[in-house]
């Protein structure tokens, strides 16, 4: 996504400017994400405590977003219904007034980061952090941040793992603050969804890992380990994770994030991972990760398949794919059945530095660029959906489509 600067129309407590969103992939796109960033205006030297977003005098549904962590908003995000080969003009006003939408929003989007505490309230922080050798696993409500958009939900564990964790659902609409990735027996009944995978020591689903001796390798030797909500509303939510103080093979030192972003009417994560080289005479250019998916059910009998065969692929474009059945909870055997899942990593080729395939995974073997940041997307369906795919066959032919659709984001030009 790029924005450029034309003109701007603008007083002393508001502005107002012209967005025009073009799609120029010949697919139409669905609640595509749109991102204006006060920067790319003219100056904006007022506290913005409102935002209004209409196109052709119809209000769209927008959130202010506080990015740089200042308590003051600096971006501007919505969602955009736009054809193939078309574009559409979209007026975004910016007030120093706080004034209400006549539009009632409900919310497409969950994000809880919440302690454990004596009187079971959970309450929710927005960033813990802690020295590398203090667990916390179990001091954080749901293990560690989770995010939810209408389609699906994702928790990503607090610690030396940082494995994704997968919720998949029935009906599309908004439920972990009711099941918090813990789902009762009544609530199962009722049509609520369930943590639908178990990754042990497999990959999971587009989990971030360092590549050590041809294999991945946990985060264990870390001087400070974090996580932390950078934004989050109705639309919109983005997390980070932070490694600090890395300390790897060959003396090699660096701090390491780790965004993910989720947009409502999305099943796909976009993740950004940047590192900080602490060691300037140790290169850093040459240093490989790794990133894909596991081998759904491998391990499991026909039984717990349930005819849902283990079937995979990975491939030196950058994608990895995965479908198959297994319990999502081996402890919990007789509390959750086994799900069906597809299971997809898609990494932009200038990343990639080789593929490898093992007895419980796909994996892409990945290298930052010349900045030292790369950039991968993570998906998955969950075989309970009512509006999902439902076998192998279904899921991978739908992924050609899903690479081709974020490698092609929405061109975005304020006037």
């Amino acid at each position: 996504m790029w924005v450029m600067l034309c003109t701007v129309a603008a007083s002393a407590q508001n502005v107002t400017i012209q967005v025009r969103v073009t799609n120029s992939w010949k697919e139409d796109k669905a609640d595509e994400p749109v991102v204006v960033k006060f920067g790319d205006m003219k100056k904006v030297d007022f506290e913005v405590k409102s935002a209004t977003v209409k196109c052709k005098g119809k209000e769209v549904p927008c959130q202010l977003d506080d990015m740089d962590g200042d308590l003051l908003p600096d971006e501007v995000f919505f969602l955009a219904d736009i054809k193939g080969k078309d574009s559409k003009t979209y007026e975004v006003k910016l007030s120093a007034k706080e004034e209400k939408s006549k539009r009632v929003v409900d919310p497409r989007i969950y994000t809880a980061l919440q302690f454990r505490d004596r009187k079971d309230l959970h309450p929710d922080v927005l960033r813990v952090e802690a020295p590398g050798t203090t667990d916390l696993f179990n001091d954080i409500y749901m293990h560690g941040v989770t995010i939810e958009s209408d389609m699906v939900g994702y928790r990503i564990y607090f610690d030396k793992r940082q494995n994704i964790d997968l919720y998949g659902k029935k009906h599309r609409r908004i439920e972990l603050p009711q099941t918090q990735f813990y789902t009762s027996e009544s609530q199962l009944k009722d049509g609520y969804g369930v943590d639908v995978l178990w990754a042990g020591d497999a990959i999971g689903c587009g989990t971030f890992k360092d590549w050590q001796k041809g294999k991945p390798v946990n985060w264990t030797d870390v001087g400070v380990r974090g996580q932390r909500v950078v934004t989050t509303g109705a639309l919109r939510t983005v997390v980070e994770l932070y490694d600090l103080g890395v300390r790897g093979e060959d003396e090699l030192m660096y701090d390491m994030r780790q965004r993910y972003s989720l947009y409502a009417g999305h099943r796909d994560l976009k993740v950004d991972v940047t590192f900080r080289p602490l060691l300037d005479k140790k290169p850093f250019g040459k240093k490989l990760f790794c990133t894909g998916v596991q081998k759904v059910g491998v391990t499991a009998d026909e039984t717990v398949r349930k005819g849902h065969k283990p079937q995979g692929f990975v491939k030196k474009e950058g994608l990895a794919a995965s479908w198959g059945c297994d319990y999502p909870d081996m402890g919990k055997k007789e509390m959750w059945a086994p799900e069906a899942v597809g299971l997809a990593v898609y990494v932009p080729k200038e990343y990639v530095s080789d593929t490898k395939e093992d007895d419980l995974n796909y994996l892409l073997v990945v290298k930052p660029d010349e900045e030292s940041s790369l950039q991968y997307f993570v998906t998955f369906c969950a075989d309970k959906e009512e509006k999902g795919y439902h076998s192998a066959k279904e899921w991978f032919a739908s992924l050609e489509e899903w690479q081709e659709s974020v490698s092609r984001p929405v061109e975005v030009k304020v006037e």
